[in-house]
């Protein structure tokens, strides 16, 4: 059996899986702010919730893991110009994914944690709240969401072309 192929198989798969999760839950908090209906939007975001916890969480972690041992394994310079080597889409796709990961403590648990009363409090008075409202057009969030969408497709790019 060749290991390379099956950690870069696996690799893809879980590549896959996180895009895919991250699309979905997008697709979802999108149709999320469209509705007035305060137990239709909290269906939304627990669906949202749960493809994060089930999809794009296990997928980065996985993503990361085999992307660290597929380097390894193919001798891939992971730091480039910073260990001497001349190509760094490595570099490149680590910062970048680096980026991604800072918003996990810096913004979305911060506002996940201000996020969960909010919804709480509009489903005990019934109604979307105009707090809630505020809350889901964060624009902070927004952007962060953005970074990860963009940054994923960069990623991606960067390890099919190796461009540099």
């Amino acid at each position: 059996m060749n290991w390379y192929l099956m950690i870069k198989f696996l690799h893809i798969i879980a590549v896959i899986m996180a895009i895919g999760g991250v699309i979905a839950r997008q697709l979802i908090r999108q149709q999320a702010k469209k509705t007035n209906d305060i137990q239709l939007f909290a269906t939304f975001s627990q669906a949202a919730g749960k493809i994060e916890s089930v999809m794009v969480i296990p997928g980065m972690n996985a993503v990361m893991v085999l992307g660290v041992i597929l380097a390894l394994i193919s001798h891939s310079p992971i730091f480039g110009f910073l260990q001497g080597a001349s190509q760094n889409w490595l570099l490149v796709s680590n910062i970048l994914l680096l980026g991604g990961l800072i918003t996990i403590p810096t913004v979305f648990i911060p506002r996940g944690k201000k996020f969960e009363p909010l919804l709480q409090a509009a489903l005990a008075k019934g109604e979307i709240t105009s707090e809630l409202r505020a809350a889901m057009n964060d624009n902070t969030v927004k952007i962060a969401h953005l970074y990860e969408e963009v940054s994923f497709i960069a990623i991606a790019a960067l390890m099919v072309l190796k461009p540099f």
